[in-house]
């Protein structure tokens, strides 16, 4: 029976996998049909001003002998041995060859002026084509690293990524968790600053339980490179609408993990079904990470919108990071989990409400603290792709 369900869920991830390169293909062919279309323009074009060039080349030819002829005239009628009939004959055929010199003339800077023109066009359209090409390969390049987290997660940079940030709120009868979404210097000032996303009612909770955390600090455990780190810090900014705190650690000490952000544009594109990993300290233990799906984008709660995951969570995970699975973006707050019953509630660990980001964005941009969220002092993501990633054996 095991083994049956290890080859249905095998079978599904390789369906999975292909589904993931398909796409890619298409949009690999839909490239090469834009190359196509580009490479028809071109010739035509091509031979559009080779066709307007021969044109100009014999209108060339042509004002060259008409101003030969009028020269040549101008001789004949110098001379004054002709009869006044000839002598007026002559006249009128100069006065024609000039008009149409002057025609002809007028034809020629027209088609010099068409010919730049068409030049000009096919200029513009390879360096709208360059540019759109590059994006292209900007996009490629993403879809290839995306494809190869799909076929080979590391567990060591989704470690570094997802658990790194992850912090840990402590009072005497209240823990909780924080992402860590900035350390290094901030506009107003060199020094090093670092800030923690958190839910404002775990701060409450901690401070209401634990009052000597207002002047002492609220007590903080940070994993970073060296180790835990035991830290204190301060709520600077809260929104009890959203449910959202900003911690600022004490002392000018630099993390080494801090959480990319996603944009708050990205974040409106993210749907249900899009899969995400929610990171916390439950029951305060070490932050562990559980994979679940966006399961709804509307949930209204006291005056504020949450979005839901069905990754399991539990108490402790309040003021944890939500992971978009994909990028490994930071896409919210995790704020509430869901009972059922008045007199021993029952947790639902699959129904988690959190904050989503576009409302964090907003908020921390009125308050004039959207420094936190520019990904300026998290680590670049790891876009080259290598081969062997692609093709990297399932663990045993």
């Amino acid at each position: 029976m095991k083994r049956t369900l290890l080859e249905i869920l095998s079978g599904l991830a390789v369906l999975v996998v292909l589904a993931s390169f398909h796409k890619q293909i298409s949009r690999l062919n839909n490239r090469q049909d834009e190359v196509a279309k580009l490479q028809t323009l071109v010739r035509d074009a091509v031979a559009d001003a080779s066709a307007k060039r021969a044109d100009e080349t014999a209108r060339s030819r042509a004002l060259a002998d008409l101003r030969s002829k009028l020269h040549d005239l101008e001789q004949k009628l110098a001379q004054a041995s002709y009869s006044s009939s000839e002598t007026k004959a002559l006249r009128e055929a100069l006065a024609q060859t000039r008009k149409q010199a002057e025609l002809l003339g007028e034809q020629l800077k027209l088609d010099i002026s068409r010919t730049r023109a068409t030049v000009d066009a096919v200029h513009d359209e390879m360096r709208t084509y360059r540019t759109s090409e590059t994006k292209s390969l900007e996009q490629t390049r993403a879809d290839l690293a995306l494809l190869a987290r799909h076929v080979h997660r590391d567990p060591q940079t989704l470690t570094k990524e997802l658990l790194g940030p992850a912090v840990q709120l402590n009072g005497d009868d209240t823990v909780g968790s924080g992402t860590v979404i900035h350390s290094g210097p901030t506009p107003a000032s060199n020094k090093t600053e670092t800030y923690i996303i958190t839910s404002y009612h775990v701060v409450r909770n901690i401070l209401a339980d634990t009052p000597r955390a207002k002047k002492e600090g609220l007590a903080i455990t940070i994993y970073g490179d060296e180790g835990k780190i035991e830290a204190k810090g301060d709520m600077v900014l809260h929104n009890p609408t959203i449910d959202a705190a900003l911690i600022k650690v004490r002392g000018n000490q630099k993390v080494s993990k801090v959480a990319r952000i996603m944009s708050e544009a990205d974040a409106r594109s993210v749907q249900v079904w899009d899969p995400v990993f929610a990171v916390g300290c439950p029951l305060g233990n070490d932050p562990i990470p559980t994979q679940g799906e966006v399961s709804s984008l509307r949930n209204n709660l006291n005056g504020a919108n949450y979005w839901m995951i069905n990754a399991p969570t539990y108490f402790g995970n309040s003021g944890g990071g939500v992971f978009h699975a994909e990028s490994r973006e930071l896409i919210g707050v995790f704020s509430k989990i869901y009972t059922h019953g008045r007199g021993n509630p029952v947790v639902i660990p699959h129904m988690g409400l959190f904050t989503p980001m576009p409302a964090i964005h907003e908020w921390l941009k009125k308050a004039n603290m959207g420094f936190v969220l520019d990904n300026s002092t998290a680590p670049r993501r790891e876009s080259p792709i290598r081969l062997e990633h692609l093709l990297a054996p399932a663990p045993r």
